[in-house]
């Protein structure tokens, strides 16, 4: 990859413990928008545009900042994922289905419902498990 490659960090602002992204994040791009978890808990989303050569330690600071349990961030671009549970993180290759189920029994220590884990189709879709999400929105 090039230098100037990026990965796409998407996090839930209520699953920080302060609410607010760790300081490793600060003058990078950030874009937030409302977004109704489940189609029913209104949240705020953060996308954050980070180097693809910073991506694993800033994967490790949001691990460090998230609420104990119920919560996630991930990282991805077009190849990877890296998903940001408590205290730890998962890498997750595009086309390797035993890194994604994997990666969702991570997620099931953390008790976050296997409806909001659906890492194969993040790909396509930011938000899966919005109702009437529309492929590639």
């Amino acid at each position: 990859m090039t230098s100037d490659a990026t990965m796409r960090a998407v996090v839930i602002t209520e699953s920080l413990t302060s609410r607010a992204l760790p300081p490793a994040f600060e003058g990078l791009p950030v874009h937030r928008y409302p977004h109704d978890l489940d189609g029913q808990t209104p949240i705020e989303i953060c996308e954050v545009t980070i180097p693809v050569d910073r991506a694993p330690a800033l994967a490790m600071e949001l691990a460090g900042a998230l609420e104990p349990r119920l919560f996630y961030a991930h990282l991805i671009d077009d190849e990877q994922m890296l998903i940001a549970y408590p205290r730890t993180v998962v890498t997750v290759g595009r086309t390797d289905p035993e890194a994604i189920e994997h990666a969702r029994s991570v997620g099931a220590l953390f008790d976050i419902p296997p409806t909001q884990m659906r890492f194969a189709e993040m790909w396509e879709t930011d938000h899966p498990d919005a109702p009437d999400q529309e492929a590639g929105a």
